[in-house]
């Protein structure tokens, strides 16, 4: 039986197939998926903090109840087959509050995820097609480890962001290195929300500050083709398992790691991610926003001792979008020539 399935799926698919979701293999068992949201762990015991699964329509459901497997398909392409082990419903508001840690349906994770479908599916993927990952940006764990190796770096540190690099990721990936033989620079990229940057500028930009600016061999480019779900500290242990699966031995985390408006206190994903630090088995690095120092004019993280008086200007994504919706020029200290001369109102959503 065929189903078509949605960007989302698409994505989680291929994540699971190449391991990047290790050590969940396959679209989790109510058993597990409750689990998950209860104890940040599978049944057996094993940390996980994200029910990775795929939902279908109480119609759909109906049709296909009784099959044994799915032929899966993204916008007439044949992506795999799906081995259905069960069909189960959870109680989604429940869920979902224990995942977001809300009930204000202005929470876009929270707001998508209850108008998911009626009913989830346990299944594992078989017959993965590899040819749909010909125009696909898409970076292979398997062959990050290699680099990492080749490369000889003992510690390495991921950095996420999602957004066009500015002079404080710059301030965090010199600190990174402070800490660490390496660093690896892995843009989010996926689907977003509208007045944020298309996923082609995110990777040019990054990739022009890897390649063209920094040029060390200690720093590497990759991508992490998922989607934000905006559960704040529980994303963020996600992504620190997934840097894991990329051959991290470090990960970084700033003030409001996959949080979304005022949802989540500041620090709370650093905070949470140090809790579960062991389980994850990847160090935690967390660090105090950096910010300019008005009075020396340069990015610091904490008061600078030179200087008597410290006027605190924080560099916001959203107000450099703003200036470029504006056609206004960005400062130097706010972002490099060569990053923001790329940049012009097409470039966001």
């Amino acid at each position: 039986m065929k189903l078509n399935i949605n960007y989302h799926n698409l994505l989680d698919i291929i994540n699971l197939n190449f391991n990047v979701y290790d050590p969940v293999e396959e679209f989790v068992s109510k058993k597990d998926f409750l689990s998950i949201v209860k104890n940040f762990s599978l049944l057996d015991g094993t940390f996980f903090p994200m029910p990775i699964f795929m939902d279908i329509s109480k119609d759909f459901y109906k049709k296909s109840k009784d099959v044994k497997f799915l032929r899966l398909f993204f916008k007439s392409k044949r992506v795999c087959n799906l081995n259905i082990k069960s069909f189960y419903k959870v109680d989604k508001k429940v869920v979902g509050k224990k995942i977001f840690k809300t009930t204000d349906l202005r929470h876009p994770g929270l707001k998508k995820f209850l108008k998911s479908g009626d009913y989830f599916i346990h299944g594992k993927i078989s017959n993965f097609n590899n040819q749909i990952m010909k125009k696909f940006n898409f970076s292979y764990p398997n062959k990050i480890k290699r680099t990492i190796k080749k490369k000889k770096l003992k510690t390495i540190v991921g950095f996420h962001t999602r957004n066009v690099p500015h002079k404080a990721h710059e301030w965090i990936h010199n600190f990174a290195l402070t800490k660490c033989d390496g660093l690896l620079i892995q843009p989010l990229i996926g689907q977003f929300k509208k007045n944020e940057y298309k996923e082609k500028i995110i990777i040019k930009t990054n990739k022009k500050l890897v390649n063209n600016v920094y040029k060390k061999k200690n720093i590497i480019f990759a991508l992490l083709n998922s989607y934000p779900r905006y559960a704040g500290p529980r994303e963020a242990l996600l992504h620190s398992i997934i840097r894991r699966n990329y051959g991290c031995s470090h990960f970084m985390l700033g003030r409001d790691h996959a949080g979304v408006g005022n949802f989540y206190a500041k620090y709370a994903s650093q905070n949470m991610c140090k809790r579960y630090e062991k389980k994850m088995k990847i160090s935690i690095i967390a660090f105090n926003e950096p910010y300019i120092c008005s009075s020396c004019n340069k990015i610091v993280n904490k008061s600078c001792k030179r200087c008597f008086k410290i006027t605190k200007k924080f560099i916001s994504g959203t107000s450099i979008r703003k200036l470029i919706k504006k056609k206004r020029d960005i400062p130097n200290i706010y972002m490099r020539k060569s990053i923001s001369r790329i940049l012009n109102p097409r470039s966001i959503i």
